[in-house]
């Protein structure tokens, strides 16, 4: 079974930031993690499996997967793997000025761009993620972790598309720690534009152009990956749970955790909870 919950992977009071290489001959399960996950292919191919579809994998290949996303491996033939396990608090905290990055930021909401690494930049990867896959906490510090995953980030900036000429507007940042703080709130774009100082219409070209989708979209996203982790960690009915993310109608609340997860929620967990199989 794979550690999809934070507890089984993230030690207690220690770094938000933990690596592991794999090896893998033969196919992985279809499994689900409530945190974000950075694959790194340093060897081998693969054919990768995820609700977006499939795809390729060979040395170089990077897949970015975010808390309630599922992915597996198909077809592996002698497959090297550095997984980058993150907690998504990272990118609001030590890393939050990565949200106004043009190239990173849209990447790291999801975007779903096909990431690769640069081929100047992938031994350096390979052997930041390699320090702190066979140190493990205490051993390295957090700076340590985080420089790592800066490293594959930067890494990984050119297979993305064309930075826009500016960086993005101060008002999408703040409006997407707004609807990141608080998901079960009822918001509305009028409401959102106001807190930002911007006009509604504004607010949503500023965002969808930055980000790729429009403000209420995006907290869609946000709320159907609270709803994951919740379906994974916790007993909470279903009906609970959405209304813990703001979801108060069970119907609307299904079809809306299905549009991004290509299941509804209580097949979701049946699925991917650890001992529901």
């Amino acid at each position: 079974m794979h550690r999809v919950r934070r507890a089984e992977v993230f030690p207690p009071d220690g770094p938000p930031i933990i690596a592991e290489r794999y090896e893998l001959s033969s196919g992985t399960s279809a499994h689900s993690h409530d945190f974000i996950e950075l694959a790194v292919v340093t060897g081998g191919t693969a054919t990768h499996l995820s609700s977006a579809g499939e795809r390729e994998l060979d040395r170089g290949s990077v897949t970015m997967l975010r808390p309630g996303d599922w992915h597996g491996y198909r077809d592996c033939r002698r497959l090297t793997v550095h997984n980058l396990y993150v907690g998504p608090e990272v990118f609001r905290r030590e890393l939050a000025w990565l949200r106004a990055d043009p190239r990173l930021g849209p990447a790291l909401h999801g975007a779903g761009h096909a990431l690769r690494l640069d081929p100047a930049m992938l031994n350096a990867v390979e052997a930041a993620l390699a320090a702190i896959s066979d140190r493990p906490p205490p051993t390295t510090d957090h700076a340590v972790r985080v420089g790592a995953l800066l490293c594959l980030l930067g890494g990984m900036a050119p297979s993305l598309p064309a930075a826009p000429a500016r960086r993005a507007h101060p008002a999408v940042p703040a409006a997407a720690r707004l609807l990141e703080d608080d998901v079960q709130h009822a918001w509305t774009l009028d409401e959102l534009a106001s807190a930002v100082n911007v006009s509604p219409p504004y607010l949503a070209r500023l965002f969808t152009a930055h980000l790729g989708v429009p403000p209420m979209t995006f907290l869609g996203r946000l709320r159907a990956e609270r709803a994951a982790a919740l379906l994974i960690e916790t007993d909470l009915p279903v009906a609970a749970i959405g209304r813990l993310v703001g979801w108060h109608d069970p119907n609307y609340a299904s079809r809306r955790f299905r549009r991004f997860f290509a299941l509804g929620p209580a097949a979701y967990r049946t699925r991917f909870r650890p001992g529901e199989h």
